[in-house]
């Protein structure tokens, strides 16, 4: 299971985002680990390792929300003037190598849906069909999200991209 320890950060990394617990997020990535070393016989042989395991995070995401009947936080921004709330809580360490504390806050802005699009493709750098896969959505959900997540995002980064001297 080499594959498998090569992915265990960004199953980390995924999980911490989505979960917005680091603590959660290490019991959730153990329970995948254990789940795919035990389920290795469902794995085709040939078949691309990483939206298998990136599919197993997220069964195990939504099994642990199921079992605490909590509904993910989200906050809609279909206002063109609306900004984002103070509310909102962010892991500030999370990727804070590669992002910063503005972008990560316009990230937990969009809808969840979005999000998980955004993150698998622009972070993790999933293909259409391995996002499709990995969320059990078809092909055209996956690309109109991560169009209208993308979309959001450049409306909530611009201020952000003028401060830093980007133009239109």
């Amino acid at each position: 299971m080499q594959c498998l320890l090569s992915e265990l950060d960004a199953l980390y990394r995924t999980a911490r985002f989505m979960l917005r617990d680091a603590v959660l997020a290490e019991d959730i990535v153990q329970e995948v680990a254990f789940k795919a070393i035990h389920g290795q016989k469902t794995f085709r042989q040939g078949a691309n390792f990483r939206p298998w395991i990136f599919s197993i995070l997220r069964h195990a995401v939504a099994d642990h929300y199921r079992q605490q009947r909590v509904r993910v936080p989200t906050v809609s921004i279909d206002e063109h003037d609306a900004e984002i709330p103070d509310g909102i809580c962010v892991e500030r360490d999370l990727l804070e190598q590669v992002l910063d504390e503005e972008i990560t806050l316009a990230l937990h802005a969009l809808p969840e849906e979005m999000r998980l699009a955004v993150m698998l493709a622009d972070v993790e750098g999933f293909s259409y069909e391995e996002i499709a896969r990995v969320l059990n959505w078809p092909l055209g959900s996956v690309m109109s999200r991560l169009s209208r997540g993308r979309q959001k995002l450049r409306f909530l980064l611009r201020r952000y991209a003028e401060r830093r001297g980007y133009s239109q």
